[in-house]
C-alpha cells in the first residue's frame, strides 16, 4: 500500500454518452466500482472547451480570465506572429503548489500545460506542452532517465500523424502502447517516489475519439465499418490501467476520476476568417513574398525556423482589418488600437459596434444543406470570463451547433481563396464537447450518487478540502460541499485562508524555433491546428 491520500487520475475527453451504456454492460468495471463507492456527474468544461485551458482551470480552480491561457496559442507580443504557449503562461498557482505549502508531497505525471516543468515537493513529469523526449521534462531533471529505464521507454504523445497513416489498426495499437507506457510510469514512481498527492493524465481517449469517432456513427459523413469497437477498446485499457493503481491504494485514500472536457462528432468545419474576408472584417496583402510562400508551402510542408508562425506580417492587411480568428476553437479577436500592435478599432463604442455586427454575422450563418443554425450562441468575454486578464482574452468566444466546429487557423490556409466557408471535417471526425466528467470517492463522501453537475474550477477547492488544507479566497470554483457524507459535513467546515507565494508571476519561457516546430507539427497531427 501507498501512503497516497488522494490520487487523481485525468481520462481526457472521457464523457458519459459513450461510457454510461458500456458501463451498464459490464465492460469499464473499476470506473463503475467507484461510480458506486462515491459521487459522479457531468463537469462542465472551460470555454473554449480546448486541453490547454481547461486543465489549467481545473488545477488552478480558476477562470481562463485568471490564468490567462485562451487556446494553443497567442498572437506573440511582438505582434509579429503567433507563439505556442506552456506552462509559464499560466498565471495562477496549481492546486499542487497549496498542498507543497501545507507540508504535502505531490506528484505530477503528463499533464497538460505543465511544461517546462516547475520545481515541486516531490515530482513532475509534464504533459502535452512538451517538445520530446529530447527535451528537460522531468523534476528533478534526474528523473527522466529513471522513468525511461522503467518503462523501457517514454512516450510523450504518438510520434506518427494519423494523416500519415493509411493502417488505422496499427494507430490504435500505438495508443494502447501510449496508456501501458503511462501506467507503468505511474506503478514505478508509486514504488518509487512516495507522495501525499498524486495526478496522472491518460491522453489516448482523446487521441482516439478524434479520429475513430466515424467508426461508431452511421450518420456520419464519412462512416466506414471495420473499427467500431476501437474507442471502447482504448477505454477498456485505461480501465484495467485504473483497477491495477487502485489495487495499491489504501481503502482510505480519496480517488477522483476527472476529465477536461467530453467529445462529439464532427461533420463540416467552418472558416471563419473565410466568413470576416467575405463581410469584409479581415483584408489580406497581395504581395510577392507571399505568392512566394504558398508555392513553397506546396513544395514542402513545413514551417519557417522561427518560435513564431509570421503568417500574420505577410498575409494580413492589419491597416484595413478589423477583426479576426485565431487558433482551435473560435476565439474571434478585434483589431484594437492600444492593444493589437496595428489596431485600427477605437475603444468604447466603434468596438462595441464592431463586435456585436459580427456576432450578429456569425449567428446568421447557415449550412446551405440542410439549413441549420451552425452557431448556438456567440458570448462577448466580459460575460464568461474575470481577472486581470480579461483585456487580452477574445473578444467573441463561438458556442457551437452540434456537428460542428471551426476549421482550426494558425497560418497558411489564411491564403486559401476558393474554399467554401463550410467544409468536410477531415481527419478529425470529433470534436471537444463543454460536458466532461467527475467521480469522486473516499470515504468521506456519499456513495452511489450520481447526475450530478459541478464546472471544472470546482475539482482543485474540492480537492483542497478532502486533504484539509485551506481554499485559497481568489480561486472560482467552489467545495461540492454537497459530495460529502452527513455526519462528515457536520464535523468539518470549509477553511479558505491565504493564496500560496508565487501565484503564477514568473517569467515567460518561449519555445525554441526547433521547439517550436516540433509543438506545431504535433497539434497539427493531433487535427488542432491546420
Amino acid at each position: 500500500m501507498t501512503d497516497i491520500k488522494v490520487f487523481v487520475i485525468g481520462i481526457d475527453a472521457a464523457t458519459f454518452d459513450l461510457m454510461d451504456p458500456w458501463i451498464e454492460a459490464g465492460r469499464l468495471p473499476h470506473i463503475k466500482s467507484l461510480m458506486d463507492r462515491g459521487c459522479s456527474g457531468v463537469l462542465e468544461s472551460s470555454l473554449p472547451p480546448l486541453s490547454p485551458v481547461a486543465w489549467p482551470s481545473l488545477y488552478t480552480g480558476v477562470n481562463p480570465g485568471k490564468h490567462g491561457i485562451f487556446d494553443f496559442v497567442e498572437r506573440a507580443k511582438s505582434g509579429t506572429g503567433v507563439s505556442f504557449l506552456n506552462r509559464s503562461h499560466c498565471k495562477a498557482p496549481p492546486l499542487w503548489r497549496y498542498l507543497n505549502k501545507a507540508g504535502y508531497r505531490t506528484g505530477i505525471v503528463n499533464v497538460p500545460m505543465t511544461f517546462p516543468p516547475d520545481p515541486v515537493d516531490g515530482f513532475l513529469v509534464s504533459g502535452l506542452d512538451t517538445p520530446s523526449v529530447r527535451s528537460a521534462f522531468t523534476y528533478p531533471p534526474g528523473l527522466k532517465d529513471d522513468i525511461i529505464a522503467a518503462a523501457g521507454k517514454y512516450i510523450v504523445e504518438l510520434e506518427h500523424s494519423p494523416r500519415l497513416m493509411d493502417d488505422p489498426g496499427r494507430y490504435l495499437d500505438m495508443m494502447f502502447e501510449m496508456v501501458d507506457v503511462r501506467e507503468k510510469t505511474v506503478h514505478h514512481l508509486m514504488s518509487h517516489a512516495p507522495v501525499d498527492f498524486f495526478m496522472v493524465v491518460f491522453t489516448a481517449t482523446d487521441r482516439v475519439q478524434h479520429t475513430y469517432w466515424k467508426y461508431i456513427d452511421p450518420q456520419h459523413p464519412d462512416y466506414r465499418p471495420g473499427f467500431e469497437d476501437a474507442i471502447l477498446r482504448v477505454y477498456e485499457r485505461v480501465d484495467a490501467a485504473v483497477g491495477r493503481m487502485l489495487e495499491r491504494l489504501d481503502p482510505s485514500a480519496g480517488v477522483v476520476i476527472v476529465s477536461d472536457h467530453g467529445m462529439s462528432g464532427i461533420y463540416k468545419s467552418v472558416d471563419l476568417n473565410g466568413l470576416l474576408r467575405e463581410k469584409g472584417y479581415l483584408h489580406l496583402k497581395e504581395d510577392p513574398f507571399s505568392r512566394a510562400y504558398d508555392f513553397y508551402r506546396r513544395a514542402k510542408r513545413r514551417l519557417l525556423k522561427t518560435k513564431e508562425i509570421l503568417w500574420f506580417d505577410h498575409f494580413v492587411d492589419w491597416k484595413r482589418t478589423k477583426a479576426y480568428h485565431i487558433g482551435s476553437w473560435g476565439n474571434i479577436y478585434i483589431n484594437l488600437k492600444g492593444r493589437d500592435p496595428q489596431g485600427i478599432v477605437n475603444p468604447g463604442k466603434e468596438y462595441g459596434t464592431v463586435r456585436e455586427s459580427i456576432a450578429e454575422e456569425l449567428l446568421r450563418l447557415r449550412d446551405p444543406a440542410n439549413g441549420k443554425q451552425v452557431i448556438l450562441d456567440v458570448k462577448r468575454k466580459e460575460d464568461i470570463f474575470t481577472g486581470d486578464h480579461l483585456a487580452h482574452a477574445p473578444d467573441l468566444v463561438i458556442l457551437w451547433n452540434d456537428h460542428y466546429n471551426c476549421v482550426k487557423t494558425v497560418h497558411e490556409n489564411m491564403r486559401a481563396r476558393t474554399r467554401s466557408l463550410l467544409q468536410p471535417c477531415g481527419v478529425i471526425c470529433a470534436d471537444h464537447h463543454p460536458d466532461g466528467i467527475f467521480i469522486i470517492s473516499s470515504p468521506q463522501v456519499k456513495q452511489g450518487v450520481r447526475r450530478l453537475r459541478a464546472q471544472i474550477t470546482d475539482i482543485a477547492p474540492t480537492i483542497l478540502s478532502l486533504m484539509h488544507v485551506e481554499v485559497p479566497p481568489s480561486m472560482d470554483g467552489r467545495v461540492l460541499t454537497e459530495l460529502f457524507d452527513g455526519e462528515v459535513r457536520e464535523k468539518r467546515s470549509v477553511r479558505y485562508g491565504g493564496d500560496a507565494p508565487g501565484n503564477g508571476d514568473g517569467e515567460e519561457v518561449a519555445y525554441s524555433g526547433e521547439d517550436a516546430e516540433m509543438i506545431a507539427e504535433r497539434l497539427r497531427n493531433l487535427g488542432y491546428i491546420e
